[in-house]
């Protein structure tokens, strides 16, 4: 029936269990310090870095949030392991690790996917439905989703990274990002743009464009914990 609120299966939607507020939110700006990560019509680093700091300021000014970093500056390098000790140190509930795109020259590749943690693993129901809300809030913002509904896996065979949709389902033995797989606490990976296109880089990681990203990002995070977005303008 419509307004059921259950889905065809019959069953109730998935819908994570978070407690009472305030939550406690950790941060994590792709790349930095001596690594630059893409490079394109801006380097990535750069832009994780401004879209964590836009998103950083929206969780402050919310009273129902305690944002937390992966690492004290931005100018700091750390690698995924080293990041991810330093996140499950700080207790958070959830996990963002902002990431640009690139693709090769001549390439017209450009929107946003995500990558939660894997099927098999103990968050990843929480992990997916976390990535929903950030390709749903994307998706409003103007943002092309890549894949099935903008969620992807990765798997690492060796050295070789495999992408697969989200509607592959079985549990595999292969590991996936150190920070999706190494935190406590349910965890999404998300690329916002191809910092390779021009266009996507002026609607989403421009100085405004990032803003954009980080009101989305945020919306998202308030639509896991179940809390109503503030107002407030960056």
């Amino acid at each position: 029936m419509f307004g059921s609120g259950r889905n065809e299966s019959g069953e109730e939607p998935f819908r994570p269990v978070v407690g009472d507020p305030p939550y406690r939110v950790c941060i994590d700006a792709g790349h930095g310090g001596s690594d630059p990560g893409a490079r394109g019509v801006v380097e990535e680093k750069e832009m994780t870095a401004q879209t964590s700091e836009a998103l950083l300021a929206l969780l402050e000014a919310d009273p129902n949030y305690i944002p937390l970093r992966s690492r004290e500056s931005y100018d700091v390098t750390a690698k995924p392991s080293e990041r991810a000790g330093a996140i499950n140190v700080q207790s958070p509930q959830l996990l963002l690790s902002i990431h640009g795109n690139s693709a090769p020259e001549g390439s017209a590749a450009a929107g946003f996917e995500c990558y939660p943690s894997v099927p098999g693993r103990t968050w990843h129901q929480e992990s997916y439905y976390f990535a929903q809300q950030l390709a749903q809030g994307m998706q409003a913002a103007g943002a092309k989703l890549r894949g099935h509904g903008g969620i992807r896996y990765i798997y690492y065979q060796g050295e070789v990274k495999q992408l697969v949709e989200s509607t592959h389902t079985e549990v595999r033995d292969e590991r996936s990002f150190t920070l999706l797989e190494d935190v406590n606490c349910p965890a999404v990976l998300a690329e916002q743009c191809f910092v390779t296109s021009e266009e996507d880089v002026a609607q989403f990681g421009s100085e405004e464009g990032c803003k954009t990203v980080a009101r989305a990002y945020y919306e998202a995070i308030c639509a896991y914990f179940g809390t109503q977005p503030l107002d407030t303008p960056l």
